[in-house]
């Protein structure tokens, strides 16, 4: 009986991971979008790609450059990227000081959960039926706790965060929901292709080349 190996590609190299650190720099929409905003889906990529070693580098990288060489840049820069792993976090038993599950709460998360929705979200509350834990989790700490607080992140970079997040684990139901959100926060048709290959790039660059 024949037998077969499967082969197992080597994780990138530091030199391979900041080439593709600036080629996403040079795809990512930043006329559009601001230049600031870069880095968020990249940091969402990596944690939910599994490939989480590499955020110190992606943090090295940044912090070397200009704009970002005074402290308070750079605990403005660490908020921003805090921000962003929250928002991936699946430990819902964390909550943030003087929080309340409540029914403002609630609203919060719901009229946030509308905007990016409109008229799927019944197609979606559907699929929470038969779970209902799963729905209360999702309308008070998903969106109530994490989605809808943008004093941080603004809105485009939360949705950015969980677009890229969800995409990184092949999730085709998930990513066609925020897919549509993103755009219905007003995030152009051509740029959210341009994030699209931002995340597909890990596939398909040539480490050998610089970009």
């Amino acid at each position: 009986m024949a037998t077969f190996d499967i082969p197992i590609l080597p994780d990138p190299t530091e030199n391979e991971a900041l080439a593709l650190f600036r080629a996403v720099e040079y795809k990512f929409p930043s006329k559009t979008l601001g230049s600031g905003k870069w880095y968020i889906p990249l940091f969402a990529a990596m944690v939910g790609g599994d490939q989480n070693e590499f955020a110190p580098l992606l943090y090295k990288h940044l912090i070397a450059r200009p704009e970002y060489q005074a402290s308070v840049e750079r605990k403005a820069l660490m908020r921003r990227i805090r921000e962003t792993l929250l928002k991936l976090d699946k430990d819902y038993s964390f909550s943030r000081e003087g929080w309340q599950c409540d029914e403002a709460n609630r609203q919060r998360g719901f009229a946030w959960q509308d905007r990016l929705c409109k008229h799927n979200q019944g197609k979606i509350d559907q699929e929470f039926n038969s779970q209902k834990d799963f729905d209360w989790i999702s309308k008070n700490i998903s969106y109530g706790l994490y989605l809808s607080d943008h004093t941080i992140l603004s809105e485009v970079e939360t949705e950015l965060t969980v677009l890229v997040g969800i995409m990184s684990q092949n999730l085709p139901r998930e990513t066609g929901w925020h897919l549509r959100g993103t755009r219905r926060i007003g995030v152009s048709k051509e740029d959210v292709e341009s994030i699209q290959q931002c995340v597909s790039l890990p596939t398909v660059i040539d480490y050998g080349e610089q970009c």
